[in-house]
């Protein structure tokens, strides 16, 4: 009897059990098997991932509440002390309010005095402080006290300042055009190119009776003083070295208030 070559022999089994059914179903049998076990590793997986995940927010949650805990009781161990800083505030604006009631009845009672003292500034003057005489004059009681306090305030400085200078300009007397030379708010000197000249005074506060003049200040012609006061503007001019120059000046004693 002859023997089959090997490789005929294997051939044929192959076939053999390729041909049977139960081998297919087999294969398919372990391919899903496989195929349920893979799956079932990355369900897994996925699973302790978000497993982790919520033990973490878990954790963050449990940490948030112990510290709300804290501040709830850091605010119930605060509550005597927040009262006491509300009382102080309540007691501040109480004296903030009564100062600015006191300021208002200041304003008030020094609103006629300030416009009465305006009303003797010399034309520079008067001008410089025109604005603020003008809020004065439309403070009304009951308007924001402040603003009426700074436009008196403002109005005494320039007063000041310009009572501590010297102050030229040029205005118009008896219907001409002169040079006017203020002495501060203590006297002033006016001259022209044509002889005339003369002094300025502050109008005498009289109770009751009008300054003199349209700016409170009393002007008489003083022809004789024209050298004098033409020397002064020559000087100021840088037209002469200075030199003394002596002009009279009046001081008119106020009457007891």
């Amino acid at each position: 009897m002859k023997g089959f070559p090997l490789f005929a022999l294997l051939s044929a089994c192959a076939i053999s059990l390729a041909a049977e059914p139960e081998i297919v179903v087999l294969r398919e049998t372990i391919s899903q098997v496989v195929d349920v076990k893979t799956q079932s590793s990355q369900e897994k997986n996925a699973w302790e991932l978000e497993k982790a995940s919520m033990a973490g927010l878990l954790d963050l949650h449990k940490k948030e509440l112990a510290l709300l805990d804290e501040e709830l009781a850091a605010a119930g161990q605060s509550t005597d002390g927040y009262d006491e800083k509300q009382e102080e505030a309540k007691a501040g604006i109480a004296k903030l309010k009564e100062s600015k009631s006191l300021t208002g009845e200041t304003v008030s009672a020094n609103k006629a005095l300030a416009l009465a003292l305006a009303k003797r500034f010399p034309l520079p003057l008067k001008k410089d402080a025109e604005a603020d005489i003008i809020e004065l004059e439309e403070w009304q009681k009951g308007d924001e006290p402040r603003q009426g306090l700074q436009a008196i305030l403002r109005i005494i400085t320039q007063a000041e300042q310009f009572n501590r200078r010297l102050t030229r300009v040029k205005e118009e007397r008896d219907g001409r055009q002169v040079d006017v030379i203020y002495l501060g708010l203590a006297s002033a000197y006016y001259a022209d190119r044509n002889g005339s000249a003369g002094i300025g005074t502050p109008g005498v506060d009289t109770p009751g009776v009008d300054t003199p003049g349209v700016d409170g200040w009393t002007w008489t012609g003083q022809d004789d003083l024209h050298d004098e006061v033409m020397l002064v503007l020559a000087q100021l001019d840088k037209k002469r070295p200075p030199e003394l120059v002596s002009l009279p000046v009046k001081i008119e004693a106020q009457p007891a208030r």
